[in-house]
């Protein structure tokens, strides 16, 4: 299991009250099954990966299986919106 410091922004960071957190995980997609655990109220799993831009170290990152390392810094930023 790697350490990772996981950083919300947009909706994700209102909805879930998380602005960032450090959390072990192996892979992307349990990161945002723990982030689920997190979350608070009715926005436990509100986090989608195929909604979500997902950054890790500043590159975009296209894989829901993508392997996590000790010190990635992973960012999600939720759908634009408005008008």
């Amino acid at each position: 299991m790697a350490k990772v410091i996981v950083k919300l922004f947009g909706v994700y960071r209102v909805d879930t009250h998380i602005s960032d957190v450090e959390i072990e995980a192996e892979k992307l997609s349990d990161l945002l099954e723990e982030l689920g655990r997190l979350a608070v109220g009715e926005h436990k799993s509100s986090i989608s990966f195929s909604d979500a831009s997902v950054f890790i170290n500043g590159r975009n990152c296209k894989k829901k299986k993508q392997k996590l390392n000790d010190g990635d810094e992973v960012w999600l930023l939720s759908p634009a919106s408005g008008g």
